[in-house]
């Protein structure tokens, strides 16, 4: 599995930034596993105290940054830059050695205004550079009235903004493959979401495979259709689906009632997620 190392620049509980990477997680192929990486616990960087080996959470956040592959980076707009405790993060797992080094990265940034944290998005581009970091280039992601694409339980809702992020999630996975070796290469992802569903379509835009859930209210979806067309013969193809369902699930802490056929089947092969679903509703 790849590791996607997810970092947001708000401290805030119900900050949108970390709404925002909550819906750029759910859209990585199921192949990359997003590792969300807190910044809150970090003092602000003193080289008096790093040499003397005094704050145990810098060395661990480095070693985290050593763990993941790449990075996914949200930040709200603060006075025009980026967030205090974003660029102490940046400075922490700089020091001793550059630990951000030779990773791929998404930037993207929100606001209520109507900018979208412009000013903070290249803030972060430029430090990025300085610790050689591979930023997507194209598309910028400038997330304007952000505090209007939610619902009230924090899922995004807008199609045209969630086809817009998977535009970039694409462009990010592309470039985190250029940056391995070829044998560690993998190819740009199929699988599309929609508010309530994920499908996989040919080029000529005929569905091949599709899973639909229901919000169920009372932090419940409802699996209710698997469909997969016999010329997709990828056997596996049936568990992704419900995979990137079960992600959504716990990206947002919701629990599966998997009325399916096919996900009550899923539930049986793989108990290590039983705990995740709802059977008997």
């Amino acid at each position: 599995m790849t590791k996607i190392g997810i970092l947001t620049g708000s401290l805030r509980k119900a900050a949108y930034s970390k709404k925002v990477a909550n819906e750029l997680a759910n859209l990585l192929p199921v192949r990359m596993t997003p590792v969300f990486m807190e910044i809150a616990q970090l003092p602000l960087y003193n080289a008096d105290l790093d040499d003397a080996d005094l704050v145990p959470a810098w060395e661990t956040f480095r070693q985290q940054l050593d763990d993941v592959d790449s990075l996914i980076i949200v930040t709200p707009e603060y006075n025009r830059g980026m967030t205090g405790a974003l660029k102490n993060a940046f400075d922490v797992g700089s020091k001793r050695q550059n630990h951000w080094k030779n990773k791929a990265a998404l930037v993207a940034s929100s606001s209520p205004g109507t900018i979208g944290g412009f000013g903070a998005n290249q803030q972060v581009r430029q430090v990025l550079v300085t610790l050689n970091v591979i930023p997507v280039q194209r598309p910028e992601v400038y997330l304007g009235h952000v505090n209007h694409l939610f619902d009230d339980q924090g899922l995004m809702t807008n199609p045209k903004t969630i086809a817009f992020l998977q535009t970039a999630i694409n462009a990010f996975v592309s470039l985190q493959s250029r940056l391995k070796t070829p044998a560690d290469k993998v190819a740009a992802p199929l699988m599309r979401y929609e508010p309530g569903r994920f499908y996989i379509r040919d080029e000529g835009g005929i569905v091949l495979a599709e899973i639909i859930f229901h919000d169920q209210q009372n932090k419940r979806i409802r699996i209710t259709d698997v469909q997969v067309s016999e010329l997709l013969r990828e056997p596996e193809t049936t568990d992704q689906l419900i995979l990137r369902v079960l992600r959504f699930a716990q990206i947002h802490q919701l629990t599966i009632i998997p009325d399916a056929d096919q996900a009550r089947t899923f539930v049986t092969k793989h108990p290590k997620y039983r705990r995740w679903f709802t059977l008997g509703e």
